[in-house]
């Protein structure tokens, strides 16, 4: 995904993915596709490390972890609530 020429984007729907990227200092742009919404990233070197990191079993605090993931979920919840409105 682009949004302009220059800057690339790292997009997934993966919210256990986007909530570790979140506890390491990436914060998402949601963006609505359809009745989904799709976590957008700014794509870096360190921030496609951060995800290898990840795949590879990289461990954090549970209860920091699951708050990241509340917090990603009630921003969407919130998305649609005033989508309804």
């Amino acid at each position: 995904m682009k949004k302009n020429n220059e800057q690339k984007f790292y997009t997934t729907l993966d919210s256990y993915q986007s909530g570790f990227l979140l506890l390491n200092g990436y914060t998402p742009e949601l963006i609505e596709q359809g009745n989904k919404v799709v976590f957008c990233f700014d794509a870096t070197e360190k921030l496609y490390q951060t995800l290898s990191d990840y795949n590879n079993g990289a461990t954090v605090e549970a209860i920091r972890f699951t708050l990241a993931i509340k917090n990603l979920k009630s921003q969407i919840f919130s998305m649609k609530m005033n989508k309804e409105k």
